[in-house]
């Protein structure tokens, strides 16, 4: 069997971190490593996490950030293959183990599935996926297929919901001095070194809609600027790798900040 490292960090969780566990305890695959960085909690977040006692590896550290609580369980982990989960989402019981056998049948370094969210209230969103139809992409097909989202959109941005061969990440950290943005540019680089990936439609990462959560806070503005003109310079670093060097990517990367812009005020208008 295969082992996964499943990191979680958090940040004054107490609201949401048991059930966040507790659906990683009941994975029906059970060769699991769950590997929990608490970034400074003041609030009962740590005293959740010591009841869970040998069921978990729970480390500490003083509040550096989500990008720094995630280099450190990286540093720790001793699976085969990664998958982060933030402390205030969940996964469905059967997650692990029906994405180890959808990767375990194509080898793919990477494995993308589909999420539902969350509200505050209870409700829950029907599922929601980037794609239509499982799957799998190689390394000749990301021109047309991967690449070309990290230019306009944040379809592969995100780390949750994604499962990795640990050795594709070896070296790869998330930027400390990014607080937003932080998980594009570490995708840039698995998605960039990755063979393969395989889109799955039919497993579900549960993600909380609210900016309560270690990688959902609240920025200002200048920063949340700051960090998206970091992220544009990984981005156009990347061109010439991916073979897509030419003034018109490169015109997209730069209205990508205000097409983002666009899209957010869009989708707050129909909530």
């Amino acid at each position: 069997m295969k082992k996964v490292s499943i990191i979680v960090p958090v940040y004054n969780e107490e609201a949401t971190i048991v059930r966040c566990i507790d659906s990683l305890l009941a994975q029906t695959y059970s060769l699991l490593e769950i590997l929990v960085i608490d970034d400074g909690s003041c609030d009962k977040t740590r005293i959740l996490l010591e009841q869970y006692g040998g069921q978990i590896v729970l480390l500490f550290q003083q509040h550096r950030g989500v990008a720094s609580a995630r280099n450190a369980g990286l540093l720790r982990a001793t699976g085969d293959f990664i998958l982060f989960v933030d402390g205030d989402d969940y996964l469905e019981q059967n997650c692990v183990e029906q994405v180890l056998q959808k990767q375990q049948k194509v080898d793919a370094d990477i494995v993308r599935f589909s999420y539902r969210l969350l509200y505050p209230d209870g409700h829950i969103e029907e599922p929601l996926s980037y794609f239509q139809e499982e799957q799998l992409l190689l390394k000749g097909a990301f021109c047309k297929n991967i690449y070309p989202y990290f230019l306009s959109s944040i379809r592969f941005n995100s780390v949750w919901a994604t499962l990795y061969k640990r050795e594709l990440l070896a070296g790869v950290v998330f930027p400390v001095h990014m607080r937003t943005a932080e998980d594009a540019a570490f995708s840039l680089e698995a998605y960039t070194r990755a063979q393969s990936v395989l889109l799955v439609t039919d497993i579900h990462y549960f993600y909380m809609q609210t900016p309560t959560g270690l990688s959902k806070q609240g920025l200002h503005l200048l920063e949340k600027v700051w960090c998206n003109l970091w992220l544009l310079k990984y981005i156009l670093n990347k061109l010439d790798a991916w073979g897509m060097d030419s003034l018109f990517n490169r015109l997209k990367v730069y209205i990508r900040p205000l097409w983002l812009l666009f899209s957010k005020c869009k989708s707050r208008r129909r909530r």
